[in-house]
């Protein structure tokens, strides 16, 4: 069956997220995201469902991305349609409910800039291993190498280790190009069975910022971290080693509401 749905699409630093408005059931999450992700028009990198009602009363909105994961650019450009929507102006603050995290995050907006700014949640865990750093935020796992080539072959690979060890929900191979200072993301997410090469990624960022935090004297400390689409700036605030509150931000190009076609 045919079915008209209506869109916003939101461009975090490169991360493009398609947001479906109408009511779509979890059941169908899949079968649209797919059809949304093959319009080549809209360059989707990942689709979020907005949701009719919050089930925590504070926050402003709900937002489910597509395989139920948790995404910082997704949380982050849904506290700007929100703003949008209600006529901020200014300097304002959203609260918004998001799949991946069992709180409500909120979003420091400037409606001049368009930027958006969220703590994001902290990591459960960050270990360096001989080869890589282990960054783990329960429902996604990032995994930082160095100078590795960032090719789906090498992915692939790497990916299949981490399966037979861990199972995580979603994860994450930030390749860092410690000459260039710029980072890769790659990002596979199981129950969708789906891997992008993504433009951004805040999660992936916020993973960063936790690495670099390790080992630091106390204090604040932040960093522009160029990605293949776009620069995410990242601020930690540091205690007794490691990053106990982590910020992304960057400006967020949010565009009209459009009107597509899906079967269903």
């Amino acid at each position: 069956m045919k079915k008209n749905i209506d869109i916003i699409v939101a461009n975090p630093s490169g991360n493009i997220t398609i947001f479906v408005k109408t009511p779509v059931p979890r059941s169908e999450y899949q079968t649209v995201a797919s059809q949304l992700l093959a319009m080549e028009e809209l360059k989707g990198e990942q689709v979020a469902f907005i949701l009719e009602k919050a089930d925590i009363p504070a926050a402003d909105g709900a937002m489910e991305m597509c395989g139920l994961e948790f995404c910082g650019n997704a949380s982050r450009s849904f506290g700007l349609i929100l703003a949008q929507e209600a006529g901020d102006c200014g300097t304002s603050v959203r609260t918004v409910q998001v799949s991946g995290c069992d709180y409500t995050l909120q979003v420091e907006l400037d409606m001049d800039m368009n930027s958006a700014k969220i703590r994001m949640p902290n990591p459960i865990s960050c270990e360096k291993k001989q080869e890589c750093t282990i960054v783990d935020f329960g429902g996604i796992l990032h995994i930082i190498v160095e100078d590795l080539p960032a090719s789906k072959e090498v992915f692939d690979l790497l990916k299949d280790r981490v399966y037979e060890q861990l199972n995580p929900p979603a994860m994450g191979f930030m390749f860092w190009d410690t000459a260039e200072k710029k980072l890769t993301p790659v990002v596979y997410v199981k129950d969708v069975d789906s891997t992008y090469f993504e433009g951004s990624c805040g999660s992936g960022t916020t993973a960063m910022a936790a690495a670099f935090s390790m080992g630091r004297e106390d204090g604040t400390y932040s960093w522009s971290i160029p990605q293949p689409a776009g620069t995410i700036d990242a601020t930690a605030v540091v205690k007794d080693g490691r990053a106990v509150e982590i910020y992304i931000d960057s400006p967020v190009d949010v565009k009209p509401m459009q009107t597509v076609e899906v079967e269903i």
